[in-house]
C-alpha cells in the first residue's frame, strides 16, 4: 500500500514536471488523466527546481563573467527549461485583453499562436524589468538573489493556483492543452501546494528576521495583483484560462523581485 501511494505521488509529480518543463521525463512515469488532474499541487515544487537551475547558473557564471551577462544566461536557461510556457501565457494575455473587446474575441486571440503588438511589447518590457531587478538583487547580495529566486519561483506558481481556486475556468475544455490541470484543487492539494509555495519565505523569515519586511512587501504586492486580476478576468471572460495562469505566474514573480528590491532600499 505504501509503495502504491509513493508510486502514485511520483506519477503526479512527473505529470506536473512534463507539463511545466521541457526537461527529460523522469523514469518510471505512467500517465493517466486522473493522475494529471491532481498534479497541479506540485507546480510550486517545480518552481523550486527551476529556480535552483537558473539562480545557481547565474551565481557560478558570475565567478568568470560580469553579473549582467550571468543574469542573461540564467534567464535563458529558465526559458529553455520551461519552453517559455509562462512567458507565452503572459504575451497571450497582453494580446487578448489589449486587442479584444468581448469574451469571444479575447478567447479567440488567446488561441492564436501568433504574437501581436501588445504581446510583444508586454513580454519585452517584462523581460527587461526582470533582468534589471535580478541584476540589482545580485548586486545587493548573491545570497539575497538566490533566496529571492527560490521563493519567487515557488510562490508565484502557488499564486497562480490561488487564482484558479477563486474563479471558474473560462476556456474550451475540449480544445485546451491544459485541460487536466485546470480542475479545482482539493483541500489537501491546496494545503500541499501552499506548503511548497510559502515554505521558503517562512523559513527565511524565521532564520533571518531582518528580511520579514522585505518578504511581507512582496506578498502584499502579489496578493493585490491576484485580487485585482481575479476581478478583471471575471469581468471580461467570466473566469480564467491557462494563459491567465501563466500571466499570473510571471506578474507575481516580477512583483516579488520588485518588492525585495524596493524594500531593501527603503525599509
Amino acid at each position: 500500500m505504501i509503495l502504491s501511494m509513493i508510486r502514485e505521488e511520483w506519477n503526479r509529480f512527473c505529470a506536473s514536471w512534463t507539463f511545466s518543463t521541457r526537461l527529460p521525463i523522469p523514469p518510471f512515469y505512467v500517465y493517466s488523466e486522473s493522475i494529471a488532474s491532481r498534479s497541479a499541487r506540485y507546480f510550486p515544487l517545480i518552481g523550486w527546481i527551476i529556480s535552483a537551475g537558473t539562480s545557481f547558473c547565474t551565481y557560478f557564471l558570475s565567478w568568470i563573467l560580469p553579473v549582467e551577462i550571468s543574469v542573461v544566461f540564467g534567464m535563458i536557461l529558465g526559458v529553455l527549461s520551461t519552453g517559455g510556457l509562462h512567458e507565452d501565457g503572459f504575451a497571450d494575455v497582453c494580446d487578448a485583453f489589449g486587442g479584444g473587446w468581448n469574451k469571444e474575441k479575447i478567447l479567440q486571440i488567446m488561441k492564436d499562436s501568433r504574437i501581436g503588438t501588445f504581446g510583444a511589447l508586454g513580454l519585452i518590457l517584462a523581460l527587461i524589468l526582470k533582468y534589471l531587478l535580478l541584476v540589482k538583487l545580485f548586486q545587493v547580495s548573491p545570497w539575497i538573489f538566490l533566496f529571492t529566486s527560490w521563493f519567487a519561483h515557488g510562490a508565484s506558481r502557488w499564486l497562480a493556483l490561488v487564482l484558479m481556486m477563486l474563479i471558474p475556468y473560462a476556456g474550451n475544455n475540449d480544445l485546451s492543452k491544459s485541460k487536466p490541470m485546470v480542475k479545482k484543487l482539493s483541500p489537501f492539494d491546496f494545503v500541499l501546494s501552499s506548503f511548497f509555495g510559502c515554505f521558503p519565505a517562512v523559513y527565511f523569515a524565521f532564520r533571518y528576521q531582518n528580511l520579514i519586511p522585505n518578504i511581507l512587501l512582496g506578498f502584499v504586492l502579489t496578493f493585490l495583483f491576484v485580487l485585482y486580476f481575479r476581478n478583471y478576468f471575471k469581468k471580461w471572460i467570466e473566469g480564467f484560462t491557462g494563459d491567465c495562469l501563466g500571466f499570473t505566474q510571471q506578474g507575481t514573480e516580477l512583483l516579488f523581485y520588485l518588492g525585495m528590491t524596493v524594500s531593501w532600499n527603503f525599509i
